[in-house]
């Protein structure tokens, strides 16, 4: 059986984790230009506005961003407000990112959400996929400073 975790949050004391309310926020460097963060617990008022802050503090030089929500059991309306903080942070960086929610996260977004907007996939598979494709589509044009853009 094939696991779809990208990794298990550390519970133990450590700089990049941060406990917040009833919720857990962990960071995982998977790469040079991808990290991926880790909501574990309830996304709720008391810690809406810390989610939007602890990923714009650890997406950096990052170019792509997972925001793995699968173990989030409860998420209210500030947990909209802080994905929507964190798609204006991440446009405004040139962060490419993708959401993987748990039901309660995909609940929310049906309704707060309904024109999809928000980059939510249906699992992690089909997240890093999609950020395969825009790595791809970035890598495809280079920078010249006598010519301007050309394909690379």
């Amino acid at each position: 059986m094939r696991s779809e975790q990208i990794f298990r949050p550390k519970f133990a004391s450590t700089d990049d984790q941060q406990r917040c309310g009833s919720a857990v926020f962990d960071v995982r460097h998977c790469a040079s230009h991808r990290v991926a963060v880790a909501v574990i617990g309830e996304v709720d008022a008391l810690n809406g506005r810390e989610l939007g802050r602890y990923v714009e503090r650890h997406t950096g030089i990052s170019r792509q961003l997972i925001l793995d929500m699968r173990a989030v059991d409860f998420f209210g309306s500030l947990g909209f407000t802080a994905l929507y903080y964190i798609s204006v942070h991440c446009s405004r960086s040139d962060v490419d990112w993708a959401i993987v929610g748990s039901p309660a996260v995909r609940r929310l977004l049906s309704v707060c959400d309904p024109e999809g907007e928000l980059p939510l996939a249906t699992d992690l598979a089909t997240a890093l996929a999609r950020l395969d494709r825009l790595a791809h589509r970035r890598q495809q044009f280079v920078w010249n400073s006598k010519t301007g853009w050309r394909a690379g």
